[in-house]
């Protein structure tokens, strides 16, 4: 009886490791979904809160332009987009975001045309099929002036690296619903 009450120890033993393992990996599965949905709603709370006062001043004023071999360059600007952006981005899908006028035209239209926006909700789903691509629907409030608020939804996808671990790789907005327009508009 001792041998089969070893065997049964050793097979418990073995079987909690096992369920151990399984734990453990599921567990960072699940820290890691929760890296990247934090990652995403911290990029959509900078883009639809505002506008940024600090961002429009370094983005449009002059004084923190300089040209450089013919090219013009805001290091100011630079070290602020790092600093909000830079935690969640990879050097190169930062430098797609801002690129791509994804990083800036919300911010910019809210700002110039008198809009206040707000992040209301978001929603955030990960590929079944591809782990490291998520999408996204932001329920974002604008207002101008004293008008009514109005909410939209803007869509998009986000796709994480497969090198940097909780770094956006690539971000883009698919569907605003035409609150980039609306946001256009002077009057």
């Amino acid at each position: 009886m001792s041998k089969n009450n070893n065997k049964v120890k050793s097979f418990f033993i073995c079987l909690m490791l096992i369920m151990s393992g399984f734990l453990i990996a599921a567990c960072s599965q699940k820290e890691e979904e929760d890296q990247h949905k934090t990652a995403i709603k911290k990029v959509l709370e900078h883009q639809f809160t505002g506008p940024d006062e600090e961002f429009m001043e370094l983005l449009w004023n002059p004084k923190y332009r300089t040209v450089v071999n013919n090219k013009e360059e805001n290091q100011e600007l630079d070290k602020y987009e790092a600093e909000v952006y830079g935690p969640y981005f990879t050097e190169s899908g930062l430098d797609s975001f801002i690129a791509a006028f994804g990083g800036t035209q919300y911010p910019t239209y809210a700002y110039y045309n008198g809009y206040k926006l707000s992040l209301k909700n978001i929603t955030i789903e990960q590929s079944e099929n591809i782990s490291y691509r998520y999408t996204f629907i932001a329920k974002v409030s604008y207002q101008k002036n004293e008008d009514e608020e109005k909410t939209t939804n803007v869509e998009g996808e986000v796709i994480f690296s497969s090198k940097e671990e909780g770094k956006i790789e690539g971000f883009q907005y698919v569907n605003d619903n035409g609150l980039s327009d609306i946001l256009r508009t002077r009057n």
